[in-house]
């Protein structure tokens, strides 16, 4: 009897394909925003050269068709703890009164694990957010569930960037 249930553990557990530090392999949204190696912060913007693209030269970051001009310091561990406590599975979607805006970004969150990552382009205005892979390429937010706390997310914008540059409040 002990055997059977001991086979059925390990065999669940191979099945889910975990990490030692609890992750899917290859990296599921939840991964990315529950459990990153580190979390960057970025001013973000439209990128106003539209369809003409950047030039050669430019080396500015990017997260799909936003900009990510200027980069704040790496979230501490407690930040991380923090951002990680407001992402809400697909499954549970938070949704917002609809607001005018054409969604001009304020800040970016850069999710990483190894040597990928996740961005999450955020609006405070009209409380979207963009989600893009390292590729650049959008995530449905059907697959990548949603952060449901912008008070947090506007004070760890003031903290790597008490100078502005992005909505101050809504």
């Amino acid at each position: 009897m002990r055997t059977a249930i001991l086979a059925l553990l390990l065999s669940s557990m191979a099945a889910t394909a975990c990490s030692a530090a609890g992750r899917s392999t290859p990296p599921t949204p939840e991964d990315f925003f529950r459990r990153p190696d580190r979390v960057q912060i970025f001013l973000a913007d439209n990128d106003q050269t539209w369809d003409m693209g950047p030039a050669r030269d430019d080396t500015t970051p990017r997260s799909g068709f936003f900009l990510l001009p200027k980069e704040g310091p790496e979230l501490s561990s407690k930040q991380r703890r923090a951002l990680a406590d407001l992402w809400v599975s697909a499954k549970d979607p938070a949704s917002y009164p609809p607001r005018k805006c054409g969604f001009n970004p304020d800040i970016a969150f850069r999710f990483w694990i190894g040597k990928t990552w996740v961005d999450a382009v955020v609006c405070f205005t009209c409380r979207e957010i963009a989600f893009h892979d390292a590729s650049g390429k959008p995530i449905p937010a059907a697959q990548a569930g949603f952060l449901d706390g912008f008070p947090v997310m506007q004070e760890l914008a003031k903290q790597a960037f008490p100078e502005g540059g992005f909505n101050p409040g809504f």
